[in-house]
């Protein structure tokens, strides 16, 4: 076939995955296609990509026509830093309120929803905000953001990310609530935001050329991994901020996708069913091609 494409999230948070790739330490058989969350989803359901990573909620939707590539995903055990709602208030407080949604995240919309409905016990306005505009573009009482944009407006060079559900953060005048932390919290779970997936038909017409993917994947991560200062360096360079405060972060992500995660993703999806976001449970199905459980995987636990 021709070279078949691989989404890339177009996000700080897939360098430590894709730096070695790209600066052409590792060769992988495809062509890198980057974007938003959404926009890759999309792609994945119109059958414009054939491997990609993609929201966790959105495999949820699309399970029939893809499989998840084992241990690769964007995840955390705790505090995420790059998924956060800011509040003009506590959230208990949000009743009836208006709350900005980002346009780019179906897994992070959702898992605002749950913990709303079944943690918090709140009952928002929800809209969505238009691409390219301010998080606080229609005066919203909350606002949800997500990767680079929410590391800018949450973290601070000096003591990392601000978790402060009790007072306006350090200065600010919202309050900031970092999904990961709190998913945590109520739950004692971890959160997988993205899964890598690849359209069944691909998996079945070419399971060798996906193999080589995989494998440069997990290769790409175990490099990624284990040169943090390094991919931080780099990241800090294209988002304009302290090397030290990324490589923090990238410490915060996880990147694999082992049964801890597997359980914790199993129940993000029952809770979204409770909420009425899925509409049957979700019987995940992993590719296990020849072999591929003997293949080294890059270490991120």
């Amino acid at each position: 076939m021709e070279k078949p494409r691989l989404g890339r999230v177009g996000y700080v948070n897939c360098l430590p995955i894709f730096y070695a790739i790209e600066s052409g330490l590792i060769q992988l058989p495809a062509e890198l296609v980057a974007d938003h969350p959404s926009r890759l989803n999309t792609l994945l359901a119109a059958g414009k990509i054939e491997v990609t990573a993609v929201s966790s909620i959105a495999y949820a939707h699309n399970r029939e026509s893809c499989v998840i590539l084992p241990d690769l995903s964007i995840a955390c055990d705790g505090a995420v830093w790059s998924v956060a709602l800011l509040s003009r208030m506590p959230v208990s407080r949000l009743k009836g309120k208006r709350v900005s949604l980002t346009p780019y995240s179906a897994t992070s919309i959702a898992l605002l929803q749950i913990l709303l409905s079944k943690f918090y016990g709140v009952k928002a306005e929800l809209f969505t905000r238009p691409p390219g505009v301010s998080p606080w573009w229609g005066d919203p009482d909350a606002t949800l953001v997500i990767g680079d944009e929410a590391l800018r407006l949450t973290c601070f060079p000096s003591v990392g990310v601000a978790e402060d559900r009790e007072s306006p953060s350090r200065g600010l005048d919202y309050y900031v609530y970092d999904l990961g932390a709190e998913w945590k919290r109520f739950t004692g779970m971890r959160m997988v935001f993205a899964l890598w997936v690849a359209s069944r038909e691909f998996a079945v017409r070419f399971p060798d050329l996906l193999r080589e993917i995989w494998r440069a994947l997990q290769a790409a991560k175990g490099w990624g991994c284990s040169h943090g200062e390094t991919v931080a360096g780099v990241a800090a360079q294209l988002i304009g901020m302290p090397p030290a405060t990324l490589t923090e972060y990238f410490r915060h992500l996880k990147y694999d996708l082992s049964e801890p995660y597997l359980s914790g993703l199993q129940h993000f999806y029952e809770c979204a069913r409770q909420c009425g976001l899925i509409q049957t449970p979700v019987r995940m199905k992993i590719w296990r091609e020849v072999d591929a459980d003997r293949i080294p995987h890059g270490a991120n636990r």
